[in-house]
């Protein structure tokens, strides 16, 4: 199909961006334990995967950065690390979805809106390979297991399981205080959670739009491409998703509009204060 064909030149492409910067030389640093800071964040995204409606957000947002041995809170979230050794670390995932209203002529017309969601769950993670004391790169494979809940003000209701395993490259080049990332792997998830997105009650359902039951399976492919640059107080960061629904296990639902899905967002921050103690950055 021509929407695969062209997804698969993008990852391609950014596949071959990142692989062309490896002979970079680079040296190791320490960081500071924590930075604080505020920032704004523009993003562009889908009100879910497979929607071919969305909205942007202009968002500020506190900038915090620490690099604890137990907590880490960076560009990947909060995550409470539960076990590390020289290769393998077991810590907590999070992730989260926008809300997603009834759409005034889409395929959810006449339907309830979606409430915002959290996912959270343990995380495998493998170091497969490192040169950071020379270069800066690491390979992980990363194994991230999340509950899925929707949150209506003060209650939420479990949504379902998620599975998204992926192999991330990073490199930091510390001579240019530049940071990028390279993250590619399938999703999968149960009967539930493909139900809370993509499944139409038999109430709701109209002659275009039939009533359909999510099945458990296969998610879609994913890939991550993410750029860091810090110059003095400022930190600048991009990053684009590009993912891919073709063969998914909704592929027939009738709330798939788009096998193709994208986000892409720039930032914004201000670095006024930072640790004196200086740690080596996980």
């Amino acid at each position: 199909m021509k929407s695969a064909k062209s997804c698969n030149n993008v990852f391609r492409l950014l596949s071959l961006l990142v692989l062309a910067c490896l002979a970079t030389p680079t040296h190791s640093q320490q960081k500071p334990l924590w930075e604080l800071g505020i920032g704004s964040a523009a993003i562009q995204l889908p009100y879910y995967r497979g929607s071919d409606a969305g909205r942007g957000y202009l968002l500020p947002y506190p900038y915090l950065i620490y690099r604890g041995d137990y907590l880490n809170v960076d560009r990947d979230g909060v995550r409470g690390r539960l076990y590390r050794s020289k290769n393998i670390v077991l810590d907590l995932s999070l992730a989260g979805g926008v809300p997603v209203p009834s759409d005034k002529n889409g395929p959810r017309l006449g339907m309830p809106d979606l409430n915002p969601s959290i996912e959270f769950g343990p995380s495998l993670n493998l170091r497969l390979w490192n040169n950071s004391q020379h270069s800066g790169q690491k390979l992980w494979l990363r194994l991230p297991l999340r509950a899925a809940y929707s949150i209506d003000g003060r209650d939420s209701a479990h949504q379902g399981w998620l599975f998204a395993p992926y192999l991330e490259y990073s490199r930091e080049t510390y001579a240019t205080k530049l940071e990028y990332s390279l993250a590619i792997g399938p999703m999968f998830a149960d009967s539930r959670y493909h139900d809370y997105f993509y499944g139409v009650a038999p109430a709701y359902a109209t002659p275009a739009r039939p009533a359909y039951k999510g099945r458990g399976g296969y998610n879609g492919s994913r890939i991550t491409l993410l750029a860091q640059q810090r110059i003095n107080h400022l930190s600048l960061t991009a990053f684009i998703r590009l993912d891919n629904l073709n063969n998914t296990a909704f592929d027939d639902s009738p709330l798939l509009q788009s096998r193709r899905y994208h986000i892409v967002g720039l930032a914004i921050s201000w670095i006024f204060s930072q640790s004196d103690k200086r740690v080596t950055s996980p």
